[in-house]
């Protein structure tokens, strides 16, 4: 391993590797240094596109952090997964490729005043710059997603499919959302996610598409990449950051620039533990603070979701999914053909996703909506600013259930938005081996159980009444009827957000700028989600 490099960035996960490869091939003068905590994944079995929400069940991907017990949420402690090694939760995610709200990045930039962070501004073109879309937008297709080719990029290093196949089951999904009376929504990434559509997908060719992937082929000699190699500090000359120090003792000196990319729960831990944060929360953990940062590791933030699992009497869409889950032996026959050349049914199911962005009728005349302050129920009641998301024909929860011979099962996931609870990431202790402790917090606000409940009331009117699903409607796998359901079954998405965010030099909770830069500090930049001010749909 190197001593020195210019730029050194710390994580090897979903926007480090890309990040890495920007700046060597950028600045080709410099050296930049990755340096991953986990191994690499020569095994290629995790990319399997069928796959897309069993991946996050495997223990060589994941860290296997748990949150401390939840007291609204009956003491529960929650898995909270994150990905281990190169390619970070890019090989674990649900692989759903969506932009969000254009007003998400309107109000970023409002809420850290700086214009560069508006959609039309910038946003929309750093996406189109990532980007490669492989649409099939032929025949009868145009009828479930017909997004506009220069609204989107052909020539960047991440490969997004969007209906390359079509499975079994989702017209007949789109066709009862619609007949409902779901508008069709032809991109869900114009900017304007309002309305059903089909999602985007970070897989090719049978294929997930992971940062580790992207990056095979596109390094160059001033870019070196090392795994198992665990960061456990950021070393200080007064306030520059000039090296970091490798579990086994080692100091590596940044000439330049140390990026955190250590995701929104690994890098607070990273700051705290080299002094960096509150003070007197350092100093009980035995740590000399180096910088008195309040923000560091709170305002913990993310989506939130419940399964609502029903049974029907009768053949619904998803029949042939279901049929196939079922024989394992077929799905192994299938594995075994994915395994030659990425085709075969394993490539096919699971390969399309519905989601639907709604409003919630009567949310704006509650008491929950009207207690948040001015610039939230402003924001909240823009055009394309939706409350809730229905994710169709998602996976099988539990993955255990079994369903009954003569009947049915349909999947609905209902995630809330704009939730309003924080949490917090702390220190378990100052040894660096010890998980840091998760505390999600939810529920500690009541517009979020608010809005929980009136989206599980909008579920379950769709099952139940939906044209060619009410009519064979059955029971419910767990009865979604009292608050206690979603106490016993509120679940984050996993998009943990906002633990070192970005926000105005009065804000005393930001921690950096809207360069990325960590305030009060030199040579130190954080490009992860924990920077975000808010969460994007």
């Amino acid at each position: 391993m190197v001593d020195t490099a210019d730029f050194i960035i710390v994580g090897g996960g979903t926007a480090d590797l890309l990040l890495a490869s920007r700046l060597a091939n950028d600045l080709p003068d410099h050296s930049v240094l990755v340096l991953e905590s986990g191994p690499s994944h020569p095994d290629n079995t995790h990319l399997c596109q069928y796959d897309r929400y069993q991946a996050i069940y495997r223990p060589d991907l994941d860290y296997g952090y748990v949150s401390t017990p939840q007291p609204l949420l009956n003491d529960r402690q929650i898995l909270y997964f994150r990905g281990k090694g190169l390619g970070g939760s890019s090989n674990i995610n649900f692989m759903a490729y969506l932009y969000g709200s254009a007003e998400d990045y309107n109000h970023w930039a409002d809420i850290v005043g700086d214009e560069s962070w508006c959609w039309d501004h910038s946003t929309k073109r750093r996406f189109k710059e990532i980007e490669t879309y492989h649409m099939n937008m032929t025949g009868e297709l145009v009828e479930y997603a017909d997004p506009k080719p220069d609204d989107h990029g052909h020539n960047g290093p991440v490969d997004i499919s969007l209906l390359v196949q079509l499975e079994n089951g989702v017209p007949c999904l789109f066709d009862v959302a619609v007949e409902y009376g779901m508008s069709p929504n032809p991109d869900l990434n114009s900017g304007n996610p309002m309305g059903i559509g089909v999602s985007p997908s970070t897989f090719f060719e049978g294929y997930r598409t992971t940062s580790e992937k992207v990056s095979t082929g596109r390094t160059t000699d001033n870019l070196k990449i090392f795994t198992d190699a665990r960061i456990t500090k950021i070393l200080f000359d007064r306030s520059r950051a000039h090296a970091v120090e490798t579990r086994d003792g080692r100091q590596l000196v940044a000439k330049k620039e140390v990026i955190l990319c250590a995701g929104s729960l690994d890098t607070p831990k990273l700051l705290l533990l080299s002094g960096v944060g509150q003070s007197e929360e350092l100093t009980t953990h035995g740590i000399k603070p180096a910088h008195h940062l309040p923000g560091v590791g709170k305002n913990l933030a993310d989506h939130v979701h419940v399964i609502l699992g029903a049974e029907f009497t009768a053949g619904i869409c998803l029949d042939d999914r279901n049929k196939f889950e079922a024989d394992s032996a077929a799905v192994q026959a299938t594995r075994d053909v994915w395994a030659i050349d990425g085709s075969g049914l394993v490539g096919l199911h699971n390969s399309n996703f519905l989601a639907a962005w709604l409003n919630l009728p009567g949310l704006y005349e509650t008491e929950e909506f009207k207690g948040l302050d001015g610039a939230w129920q402003e924001f909240l009641m823009r055009e394309a600013v939706p409350h809730y998301e229905l994710g169709i024909g998602g996976p099988r929860i539990p993955p255990t259930y079994v369903i009954p011979d003569g009947t049915s099962y349909f999947p609905l996931a209902l995630f809330g938005m704009n939730m309003q609870s924080r949490g917090e990431v702390k220190l378990q202790s100052g040894n660096p081996d010890d998980h840091p402790l998760i505390d999600l917090n939810y529920l500690s606000h009541p517009f979020d159980l608010r809005v929980m409940t009136d989206s599980i009331r909008e579920g379950m009117k769709f099952l139940e009444t939906a044209p060619g699903l009410g009519s064979q409607f059955t029971r419910y796998i767990l009865s979604p009827k009292k608050q206690a359901f979603i106490r016993e079954q509120l679940l984050p998405v996993f998009h943990a957000n906002g633990t070192a965010k970005m926000g105005k030099p009065d804000d005393l909770q930001a921690c950096v700028d809207t360069s990325f830069r960590v305030y009060g500090l030199e040579n130190l930049r954080i490009a992860d989600l924990s920077v975000c001010p808010l969460t994007p749909k």
